[in-house]
């Protein structure tokens, strides 16, 4: 009886990266694919670290939990793969609203490593399959502002320089006096009844908006009040419709954030005749109320660098900067399904 050892398999296994002719592919070819359990850990490095960047295997276990409580599948990552070696990774994060966060690696490779028509080739192979697989219609990044090679190469792949984001927060630690209101004005809170009125408001808030104007007429307004509630946690009685009798003024959409001690300031809007009447602040004050009766201690939010007014208003009511963030943008409608 011969050995096992020395039997070929009645059924061999199959390679999935043979090709037609059977043979692999040559060491210099790149492959685009999802990453496979043995690379997953070389790829989680690479998003976190960079190539030359040093993430410890806590740090992998942390950003791996922190995806799952998020719904993120870090198993959804892609590479190129060259060689047997990760040379790229991106992560797609989906959301409600047809839209889409990639993750990726914090700086660019060098030109000496001939990577980088690698990165522009993964990057819309990521961007068509989920435009494809999922009805994704918008892709964005967000990157270190001070990587401008990564910035550069991206802008290579069809995305846009969206904005830079300044990221600011408040600490809040008692209640402050209510917003007074002057006859005529009153507060709603969002429901079904009142839908349309947010959403008619909302798009009226983006006419001569100085935040990502680039984004006016990108989104089925839909599509942007299903992003808004999934961002973060989504509570109706944090959602605010400013009225004069029954004309709409303004909105202002608060959201529990993925941090437990914060609330969010997702959106705050006026329509253009609403402007420059101290109603943005009626809404700063209403928001950092809503913050202790919530129990939290921290507002957070984000804004265009450009938006001057935006800035003084949230500097006057005592938000400081976190950091920022370069913001890029794919219109994917165009793609071809």
């Amino acid at each position: 009886m011969p050995s096992l050892s020395n039997s070929a398999p009645v059924n061999p296994p199959v390679n999935p990266r043979v090709d037609a002719s059977g043979k692999l592919p040559a060491a210099d070819a790149i492959e685009y694919r999802r990453a496979e359990s043995g690379e997953l850990k070389a790829a989680l490095r690479l998003l976190l670290g960079g190539i030359d960047g040093h993430t410890t295997d806590e740090q992998m276990m942390d950003f791996v939990a922190h995806s799952r409580q998020r719904g993120l599948d870090v198993r959804e990552t892609r590479v190129a793969v060259r060689g047997g070696t990760v040379i790229w990774a991106l992560l797609p994060a989906v959301s409600p609203g047809r839209t889409m966060l990639i993750l990726s690696p914090p700086h660019a490779p060098t030109r000496a490593s001939g990577n980088t028509d690698a990165v522009i080739e993964l990057t819309d192979r990521v961007c068509r399959q989920q435009h494809k697989d999922n009805g994704i219609e918008l892709a964005q990044m967000l990157l270190d502002p001070a990587e401008i090679s990564l910035t550069q190469l991206y802008l290579k792949t069809g995305f846009i320089d969206l904005a830079e984001l300044i990221y600011l927060q408040r600490t809040v630690k008692r209640m402050i006096p209510a917003p007074p209101l002057r006859n005529g004005l009153r507060l709603i809170n969002y429901g079904d009844a009142v839908h349309a009125e947010f959403i008619e408001t909302i798009a009226r808030s983006y006419v001569a908006s100085l935040d990502c104007p680039a984004l006016n007429g990108l989104r089925d307004m839909e599509n942007v009040i299903i992003g808004h509630k999934h961002s973060g946690e989504f509570d109706p009685n944090l959602w605010f419709l400013l009225m004069n009798h029954d004309k709409p003024l303004g909105v202002m959409l608060l959201n529990h954030s993925g941090r437990g001690d914060a609330l969010e300031i997702v959106y705050l809007g006026l329509v253009p005749e609403a402007r420059r009447h101290h109603l943005a602040d009626v809404f700063m004050q209403l928001a950092l109320i809503s913050v202790v009766r919530q129990n939290k201690t921290q507002l957070t939010l984000a804004v265009d660098s450009r938006n001057a007014p935006a800035l003084k208003l949230y500097q006057r009511h005592g938000m400081s900067r976190l950091g920022s963030r370069r913001a890029l943008i794919r219109d994917l409608r165009p793609l071809i399904p």
